[in-house]
């Protein structure tokens, strides 16, 4: 005879059917973490080639043959001029000479040629990333139960995070979520997703992963008719190529060093804002547009609402008394948000020396600060994580109109 169920887990209707949807919740199989998820580790990567921005104008304008065009290499000059002093690219004077299509405007089509540079490109650092978080964590790869992944400049399938796993020997069962085409509010999302698989089972770690290779579907001929245009030279002398890894889980143990933890996250996509920022990949890259003057707005408009409801699931503190981690898409975007938020540059400092070294590396960029972030507080002696200050804010701006905001809190150095 069958066994009997309980009394208590099911009701029967009228009809002498059980109704399972009162049937009493079995308790959970899997259990969950006891705290919030944390950040554990940091690793960063970059292409060994660098750009030197005060001298792109001439090594770009010779690498495309037009060396004897000083009128449009001074106009791309002035543009270049932009608060940052170096970035890192893959796109050298060898690569050029092998594949000519690339020094093209839209004369030659050059896209199977980028996408294939950028398959190699963006597995290579992001792998380099990995290891230099993996040996800051201290543990092996075989504790890695999670991983997120996001990049813009890869579109191969399967996607190029299952490359990653099977080159690092990680686990046939690691759960994977592979994010494309985010753009730059890709590393805030690799972020919230890997608090919410942290927090959802009992001794997860999440290895996180942004890998870009913009300079690759940006890299074209400079032309007058398209100078001043977003999806011309805008993002050419804005963006570089790097990959940075992060180790995340909740409880950590002994052997484990917490860097900050992460208590709130939230992504907003405002109505109407898409005409704000968005791109299509085109037989000659990677073509952007910028609305004039459209994001500082939606920024000023929405933000300091959106800060305020993290702010206040921990007592509202000021933002000046926090520490922030946040995108430096442009050196306009730094100067607008702190002005809404009531900061000054210093509150900004490790975005500003992101911007300076590194460029716009699109989803890895807040990653990159959040690194900067815990390196300055170390090198300034500061008695926490976050520059002093407990609490603090992770903001990630992109294509959509997309806003990543985090609620970070740091910890004792």
């Amino acid at each position: 005879m069958a066994p009997e169920l309980a009394a208590e887990s099911v009701t029967t209707v009228g009809n002498g059917h059980h109704d399972h949807s009162a049937r009493v919740p079995h308790a959970r199989l899997v259990p969950q973490a006891d705290g919030p998820a944390i950040v554990l580790a940091i690793g960063t990567a970059n292409p060994p080639d660098i750009i030197e921005q005060s001298t792109y104008h001439e090594r770009l304008f010779a690498m495309c043959g037009i060396s004897d065009n000083e009128t449009l290499k001074a106009k791309f000059k002035r543009m270049a001029d932009n608060k940052i002093e170096k970035r890192h690219t893959c796109i050298t004077e060898e690569v050029i000479k092998e594949h000519p299509e690339l020094a093209s405007y839209t004369e030659e089509n050059s896209l199977t040629t980028r996408v294939n540079m950028a398959n190699k490109v963006v597995p290579k650092i992001a792998i380099e990333a990995v290891h230099a978080a993996v040996k800051e964590w201290g543990r092996p790869l075989s504790d890695i139960t999670h991983m997120v992944f996001a990049t813009t400049t890869v579109t191969s399938i399967p996607g190029v995070d299952l490359e990653i796993a099977r080159t690092l020997g990680l686990k046939p069962n690691v759960q994977r979520i592979c994010m494309y085409q985010t753009g730059c509010w890709g590393g805030g999302a690799t972020i919230r997703i890997a608090k919410n698989l942290a927090e959802s089972q009992k001794g997860a770690r999440v290895l996180v992963i942004s890998s870009e290779a913009n300079t690759v579907m940006n890299f074209r001929k400079p032309i007058e008719d398209t100078l001043y245009k977003v999806d011309g030279f805008q993002a050419h002398v804005a963006f570089g190529d790097g990959a940075a890894a992060l180790i995340i889980g909740s409880d950590a143990l002994p052997s484990e060093r917490p860097i900050f933890e992460i208590c709130w996250s939230t992504q907003v996509s405002p109505p109407d804002t898409w005409a704000a920022m968005h791109a299509n990949l085109s037989e000659h890259g990677l073509l952007q547009y910028l609305g004039k003057d459209y994001v500082p707005t939606l920024i000023t408009k929405y933000l300091p609402e959106i800060a305020t409801e993290g702010r206040a699931l921990v007592g509202n503190p000021e933002p000046r008394d926090m520490f922030w981690i946040v995108h430096p898409g442009a050196w306009k975007i730094l100067e607008v948000v702190a002005e809404a938020m009531g900061l000054d540059n210093d509150h900004l400092q490790p975005s500003w020396n992101t911007l300076r070294d590194y460029g716009n590396m699109s989803s890895p960029t807040c990653l990159f600060v959040l690194n900067e972030m815990r390196n300055l507080s170390k090198r300034t002696g500061a008695s926490t994580t976050g520059r002093g200050n407990e609490w603090g804010m992770l903001l990630g701006f992109g294509p959509g109109f997309n806003m990543e905001v985090s609620l970070l809190r740091s910890f004792p150095q």
